[in-house]
């Protein structure tokens, strides 16, 4: 099976923000590693690629502070 990356990018940026939404949170759950058993690791790293972005982490301390 091979996967035309450039085509599901291309249909994944013709999706709705809320169809995104429900692709990334599905991607965030275990279903995803569910499919990646199934459909090996090539597909799975395709999969990642539609993540949701990680969040900043909030630096604390006198460390965090722009002079």
């Amino acid at each position: 099976m091979e996967l035309d990356i450039d085509k599901i990018y291309r249909n994944y940026e013709a999706l709705t923000t809320e169809e995104r939404e429900v692709i990334r949170a599905f991607m965030d759950g275990p279903a995803r590693r569910i499919i990646g058993k199934v459909f090996g690791p090539d597909f799975d790293a395709a999969l990642g690629q539609f993540l949701k972005p990680l969040p900043k982490k909030q630096r604390k301390g006198l460390a965090a502070k722009i002079i």
